[in-house]
């Protein structure tokens, strides 16, 4: 049996879900197919990298826009029935709110498609307006009734997702996001300076504004501390102009050696408001630091707290800064909480894991990986 594996999803930005997909289709080889929406950070990569195999729906969009949603879903459909010329069964990977709304609703209607959704965060959120929040959640709804597998990033996502009323009828799997490893090292740290890194983009999402006050409150206080974001996005100006130039903040933008640029910092910091399972989480582990981040989703399940790093609600500034505080001031307790953060990633969040979970399941609904 031929079988092709089509990855969806709305934009390439330089975030956690659209690393995993890249990875997947590094995977997967010539038996992949990746479908986005144009733009994004990573957009240009995956088009010289993919060529023929990337295939751009520019109706695909992350913003909720009914008459792009409804041209978007007869185009996936006419992709997918032309590549049925080809293949006896198609695998359809869907990641995120829009694709997996709008690909499994299509995947619905076509007997040969088989649905792979992706939960890598919820957008269903108390931070959204009552009527996007009945949009997001019914949206969601529906569209679980049309899947064949649901794929959690995070163990507690499944009985919300129960909770929420979500088809219990399709399989659910939970597979957290992972990282190689070998490609972060723990650097010795000479320098008396504290470097206190974030990587994320600049949007609600990330609590931009709370890293903001904790920077500035922890500047003031220590005079051998930098703050140093990794990342860029809609809310980087009023972020900026709340930290009037301060010359021991610095906002990098997106880099591509975000690898090298963690393993040189000595605290890992995220106050997101909620998550899926930050991937930036486990790469900062896996190089040896400590984490001081939300308790939110997934990210409780990475980090460990008072053992890998500290966890505390969204928006407690005095929280941040005392914890903070006192792992600029403990050299020895970095060092520990780092081991047991990088030893925590390779003995759970391992990459190998998580390629032979996702082939599993692909398996599952006719893939044969010795094929690919």
């Amino acid at each position: 049996m031929s079988v092709i594996v089509v990855q969806c999803i709305a934009k390439l930005e330089l975030g956690g879900a659209q690393k995993i997909v890249l990875d997947l289709m590094r995977e997967l080889k010539e038996k992949g197919i990746l479908i986005t929406g144009k733009g994004g950070e990573l957009y240009a990569n995956a088009e010289k990298e993919f060529g023929k195999r990337h295939i751009t729906l520019p109706c695909l969009k992350r913003n909720v826009s009914p008459i792009s949603d409804l041209i978007c879903f007869f185009k996936l459909r006419k992709i997918l029935i032309e590549l049925y010329d080809r293949y006896d069964r198609i695998i359809l990977h869907t990641h995120g709110s829009k694709a997996g709304v709008i690909g499994r609703i299509v995947s619905g209607s076509l007997p040969f498609v088989y649905s792979v959704h992706v939960i890598h965060g919820f957008a269903i959120n108390p931070y959204i307006s009552p009527l996007k929040r009945f949009i997001y959640l019914n949206a969601e709804r529906i569209s679980s009734y049309f899947g064949d597998i649901i794929i959690t990033v995070a163990r507690a996502h499944i009985p919300k997702a129960f909770k929420w009323g979500m088809s219990k009828k399709v399989k659910y799997f939970c597979i957290p996001n992972c990282v190689n490893i070998n490609n972060f090292k723990v650097e010795k740290k000479e320098s008396h300076l504290v470097k206190i890194g974030t990587v994320a983009n600049f949007k609600p999402q990330k609590n931009p504004m709370m890293w903001a006050k904790v920077a500035l409150e922890i500047t003031s206080k220590f005079n051998n501390v930098i703050f140093i974001y990794i990342g860029d996005g809609p809310l980087r100006r009023s972020v900026e102009d709340v930290l009037l130039s301060n010359e021991r903040i610095k906002i990098l933008g997106w880099r591509n050696d975000i690898a090298d640029l963690l393993s040189r910092m000595d605290v890992f910091f995220l106050p997101s408001r909620w998550e899926g399972l930050p991937l930036s989480v486990l790469e900062a582990m896996a190089c040896g630091l400590p984490v001081v981040a939300s308790a939110v989703d997934g990210t409780i399940e990475a980090v460990i707290d008072s053992v890998t790093g500290y966890l505390l609600s969204p928006d407690d500034l005095n929280g941040y800064v005392e914890r903070l505080g006192e792992l600029i001031q403990n050299k020895k307790k970095r060092e520990i909480m780092g081991r047991e953060g990088r030893g925590r990633v390779k003995k759970y969040f391992s990459y190998k894991k998580m390629i032979e979970k996702v082939f599993y399941i692909y398996g599952y609904l006719g893939f044969n990986k010795k094929n690919k």
